[in-house]
């Protein structure tokens, strides 16, 4: 079965798994634009009452399902009972409850993103962002369901007006928010692979920068990111963060992003090839790095002195622009 036939199928036979309740409602399916430009196909019913919001479920997980040999009907049975559940939880249908559309609540849930802006261009025209050379900065929340984080949402300009806000203070509150509530974490490498610094929950137990003065400055390769390692790579878009790495570590850095969750963090020196390094990060995304989390094939460099982030060019690139011009990448 094709995934086209089991979308046809799944709106057509869906509601008869839903209790009574739920009769008088519509099977609908949609496609959501996600990030680097992924489209999934979502299912959600419309028409309650009860509700001003309602849940949407990503069908793709669920037709691996059924491509792993589970029955067509029992896909569809766990599937209402899945939105189920999310109703319960009055989860919307983006993941954001209706009652938590006050600011001062979503306020405490305020974090920063970071994003190919050239990936996600059609996305970034509807919400409010900042450009930093390719990468794209937007701001959204995270859910709160039960008392742990179960999801987040982007706020674009529908959402910031219903918020009532401005885009200056939302900005400034998310950055404020985040550095509080998941802050960056900078440790070496092997630490990271050994697992040295987490606990059980997986978040980061050390390597805050609290920490930076135990890291070792001759290090091979340092990782930067956030304590809970989830959309921690928008911590080398700060300066203030970076500027105090570069410091500790004495040097200019060269930064590789492994993917929206963290970056790889490197001494620059004079026999880098940065060709060889934007190579290499081209390779293992399309090996390893799923395609929603990818942030780009390019390396990054950051100047201490200046205190900025920039695309890393070859050496002999830089000597073709006049002293005191700076360059302009396409």
């Amino acid at each position: 079965m094709t995934y086209e036939e089991f979308l046809k199928l799944t709106e057509k036979n869906l509601k008869r798994f839903f209790p009574d309740s739920f009769q008088e409602r519509k099977v609908k399916i949609r496609e959501v634009l996600k990030n680097n430009n992924i489209r999934l196909q979502g299912v959600y019913l419309s028409g309650g009452k009860r509700y001003t919001s309602v849940p949407l479920l990503y069908l793709e997980p669920y037709y691996q399902e059924l491509e792993n040999g589970n029955k067509l009907e029992d896909v569809w049975q766990k599937i209402a009972q899945d939105y189920q559940k999310c109703q319960e939880t009055k989860i919307s249908i983006d993941g954001i409850s209706s009652r938590e559309w006050d600011y001062e609540t979503i306020k405490k849930g305020l974090t920063v993103y970071v994003r190919n802006a050239q990936e996600n261009a059609n996305f970034l025209e509807n919400c409010p962002h900042e450009i930093r050379e390719n990468l794209a900065l937007v701001y959204g929340f995270c859910v709160l369901v039960d008392g742990e984080n179960s999801g987040g949402a982007i706020i674009n300009y529908d959402r910031l007006k219903c918020l009532g806000v401005s885009e200056e203070q939302l900005k400034r509150d998310a950055w404020e928010n985040m550095k509080q509530s998941n802050p960056p974490c900078f440790l070496e490498l092997q630490d990271m692979l050994a697992k040295m610094y987490f606990d059980e929950s997986g978040d980061i137990k050390a390597g805050g920068l609290e920490h930076l003065e135990d890291v070792d400055p001759n290090a091979m390769m340092y990782v930067l990111t956030n304590s809970n390692r989830v959309n921690g790579a928008v911590y080398m878009c700060d300066e203030e963060v970076m500027s105090l790495i570069a410091e500790k570590l004495g040097s200019d850095l060269i930064v590789i992003p492994s993917s929206i969750h963290e970056t790889i963090i490197l001494k620059e020196t004079e026999n880098m090839s940065v060709r060889e390094l934007n190579a290499m990060v081209e390779a293992v995304n399309a090996e390893a790095v799923d395609p929603q989390e990818r942030l780009g094939n390019f390396v990054y460099r950051f100047d201490r002195e200046a205190q900025r982030l920039e695309k890393a060019v070859e050496q002999a690139e830089k000597l073709d622009f006049e002293p005191g011009m700076s360059p302009v990448f396409s």
